[in-house]
Parts: C-alpha cells; sequence; structure tokens
C-alpha cells in the first residue's frame, strides 16, 4: 500500500457536534487513537475505537462516525489517499517495540509540521508497517479456520487452538474477527449448526444428533438449535417439510 495523497493531518481532539453520518468519500481516515470514546458504524455494526490502535477507514463505502460528547476523542489523524485505495474498515492494535510502534511515534513527534514532504514519508513507513502487521494477522486468521475446519469432532477448547496456531487466545479472536467479522467461536458454532441441520434432513433422532456434535444431551442441543436458528429441531424440519409439501 502506497500514500498518493496527503489531504490533511492534526492530532487534537475532534470538534463540536462531531458526527459524520453515512458518508460515502473518495479518500481514507487514518486515525491512532489516544483517548476518547468513538465509534465507527457499517451495515449496522458499530466497532468502539479502541485506545492505542490505528484504524483505516475505506473508500466509496458508506459509514457512519460518532463519539460520546462527554468523553471527546483525542487521536493523530490524517485523511490520505493511497494506492490501492483501502477497501474495508481496519483496526491493528500498536504494540510497544514493534516497527509499527515506532513509525506511530514518528508520526505523533512530526504531525505538527509544515514540511508535507516530511509527513507523507512518515505516513508511507507507518503504511508499510500496516501492510506487515495486516499480513500477520490475516496469516493467524487462516490458521486458526483451517484448524477449526479439519476438526475431527465438534469440540473446540480454546486453549488447544492458541497451542496449535501459536497466539494467545485474545490475539487470535481480534484477527479472526478482522479477517472474517465473526470470533472462533461463533464460527465454530455455525459450523456445528450446519452439521446439525444436514444430519436432521438425513433423518437423525435430535438425541443422536446431540449425541454425535458433543452436546451434554438433547435439551442442551435443542436450546442451541433454537438459539441458532429461531426455532427448536423439531418445528423447524416440521416447517421445511411443509414447505415442500406445499411446493410438490
Amino acid at each position: 500500500m502506497m500514500i498518493q495523497n496527503l489531504l490533511l493531518a492534526s492530532e487534537s481532539y475532534t470538534h463540536d457536534d462531531w458526527v459524520y453520518r453515512d458518508v460515502c468519500v473518495g479518500f481514507s481516515r487514518l486515525y491512532y487513537v489516544i483517548d476518547g470514546e468513538a465509534y465507527y458504524e457499517e451495515e449496522g455494526k458499530a466497532v468502539r475505537f479502541k485506545k492505542n490502535h490505528l484504524y483505516l477507514t475505506p473508500v466509496r463505502r458508506n459509514f457512519t462516525l460518532y463519539e460520546n460528547a462527554e468523553d471527546k476523542l483525542l487521536h493523530t489523524y490524517a485523511h490520505i489517499t493511497t494506492v490501492p485505495a483501502i477497501d474495508r474498515f481496519i483496526e491493528i492494535e500498536v504494540v510497544e517495540g514493534t516497527p509499527l510502534a515506532d513509525a506511530v511515534s514518528l508520526w505523533r513527534k512530526y504531525i505538527h509540521s509544515n514540511d508535507t514532504a516530511l509527513l507523507s514519508n512518515i505516513l508511507a513507513f507507518v503504511l508499510s508497517c500496516v501492510d506487515c502487521s495486516w499480513e500477520e494477522e490475516d496469516s493467524v486468521a487462516r490458521k486458526a479456520k483451517r484448524y477449526i475446519d479439519n476438526l475431527e469432532e465438534f469440540s473446540l477448547d480454546m486453549a488447544h487452538l492458541s497451542h496449535a496456531v501459536g497466539y494467545s487466545r485474545e490475539h487470535i479472536t481480534r484477527s479472526f474477527l478482522s479477517a472474517y467479522h465473526i470470533t472462533p467461536k461463533k464460527y465454530f458454532n455455525c459450523r456445528r449448526m450446519d452439521a446439525a441441520l444436514e444430519k436432521l434432513r438425513g433423518g437423525m433422532l435430535v438425541k443422536t444428533v446431540a449425541d454425535d456434535l458433543g452436546y451434554a444431551s438433547a435439551y442442551s442441543f435443542s436450546k442451541a438449535f433454537k438459539k441458532h436458528f429461531g426455532q427448536s429441531p423439531e418445528q423447524y424440519m416440521l416447517t421445511a417439510r411443509e414447505a415442500v409439501n406445499r411446493t410438490s
């Protein structure tokens, strides 16, 4: 990712009535969050900005930014265009002692400089570190997904997943959520429910499905199924059969 244009850069609290609703612009906002409570929202999903994290907003996608007026956002920011353009919302933790942390420190040191060329070069350094960090996060997420996809039994132990991937559970969850917009546990549960549906459609009894998928009882399976699909297994299959009969 290369910086094409630097349109604006500063470090400050947000202005009064800081809110941007359903904006769709041709540049990205690069934020380093120092303090405060603010949110990024896209397609009904809101993400709170975290301290010591770096964020990039996508180009030509509708999103909303807003804050808690009683706890205003303090951030280092830049409005930039890049090649290639940012096509998704990016969140990366700035960990002390990493090249990204060094790049952000340099950016903050010279943020009020009038030397646009200098700032552009520093931001290019920041973006190169973002690329490396993003590739690492994406690799962690792919390894975690592969582990879940290859489970021989429908049982997920986050400690085992952490050992297999080589990162903490928190890091894996953050990377997975960033890459796939779902946590590892929820992804595993979706696969488990898909398998349950396939077994039920094949004529398997509820109790047998519960045993096959590692549930403690048919009751606990039915409860999980209803939470996921909105109906009990029996109700779901009855509705499905009635729909088939109406169309046949």
